[in-house]
């Protein structure tokens, strides 16, 4: 990664979280509901969790279209 990106992704990220917490808090205060975050943190977590496979499963299906043999070991560095 190289240094400009990285300032992009703490800068986007930092204002991601801060208006996330804004929000939260309200509908927290309005609602009289703690169960709110555990909704957003449980749809966050089980959206990713049906994503990664997925994604996953697109890249193989890509490799396997190239030509590439999926069932080798490549060089993790």
């Amino acid at each position: 990664m190289n240094l400009e990106f990285g300032i992009a992704c703490t800068i986007f990220s930092s204002i991601g979280s801060f208006f996330g917490t804004l929000i939260i808090q309200k509908l927290i205060k309005k609602y009289q509901r703690f169960s709110i975050l555990i909704l957003i943190l449980g749809s966050v977590l089980g959206i990713s969790t049906l994503m990664i496979p997925i994604h996953t499963l697109i890249n193989i299906i890509k490799d396997v279209q190239d030509g590439k043999n999926i069932w080798t070991f490549s060089n993790p560095c």
